[in-house]
């Protein structure tokens, strides 16, 4: 294992609040990188697929390849969204706004 980061302190599963210790598998420790993202669900959990398209297809005809998929309760959505716009503010106070593209 590898990268193990201490993360502050918040809602666990459980519905404690503690420090919880992160570690990353050397695997996977650098990521894939994904540039779409295609989002469903089921009464019981959300699926996201992130993908890479990848440029040059012909016209109307587009590839994306699913290059993970993660499946999460419908619980843990919230939480994402806030975590995801919590990090995007951090991000643009640091580095200026992002411009969306298409």
């Amino acid at each position: 294992m590898a990268d193990q980061t201490p993360q502050p302190s918040g809602d666990t599963p459980d519905g404690g609040n503690q420090q919880i210790s992160i570690s990353v598998d050397d695997k996977i420790k650098h990521g894939v990188y994904a540039n779409f993202l295609v989002v469903s669900h089921s009464p019981h959990e959300f699926t996201l697929d992130f993908c890479q398209i990848l440029p040059g297809a012909k016209e109307g005809k587009v590839k994306a390849e699913v290059v993970t998929r993660l499946k999460i309760a419908p619980t843990m959505v919230g939480k994402v969204i806030r975590a995801l716009n919590t990090n995007m503010t951090a991000y643009e106070d640091k580095f200026g706004m992002v411009k969306e593209i298409g």
